[in-house]
């Protein structure tokens, strides 16, 4: 009985040293983080309140982004080609919806111009230019 004892206070002492690293990974490992308060508070995106507890009683909170279809989340200082919204991203990041871009070629937008089109006047959108008759 002494030794069954024994081993199980060093079996006991070795898990809360093991653990004593990482105190908050079951929160972690679900993707969340700790919170200081004792509630979630929102940091731009999507905040939900995790199941599992944190030390001292603290909730576990996870934040997804939530961007609209055809943006994304950029970090500060990120240069943004479109329109900054705050409220979309987690942390101090900003939802970025890129400005379309609308040719304005007074011919037609190609890869090159060849055979019977030269380099016309005008702007093309990504890598093409503006080609027209000769």
């Amino acid at each position: 009985m002494g030794k069954t004892l024994l081993l199980v206070f060093v079996v006991a002492i070795t898990m809360l040293k093991i653990c004593k690293g990482e105190p908050n990974y079951a929160c972690t490992k679900r993707g969340g983080y700790c919170s200081d308060s004792d509630t979630c508070t929102s940091l731009g995106g999507n905040v939900e309140n995790i199941t599992v507890r944190c030390k001292k009683g603290k909730p576990c909170c996870k934040c997804t982004d939530t961007c609209p279809e055809g943006s994304t989340c950029m970090s500060e200082g990120d240069t943004c080609e479109g329109t900054k919204d705050t409220n979309g991203c987690c942390g101090n990041r900003f939802c970025c919806t890129p400005t379309p871009c609308v040719d304005k070629c007074n011919g037609k937008c190609m890869n090159a111009c060849s055979g019977i089109y030269v380099k016309g006047e005008g702007d093309c959108c990504g890598n093409t230019v503006c080609c027209q008759q000769t």
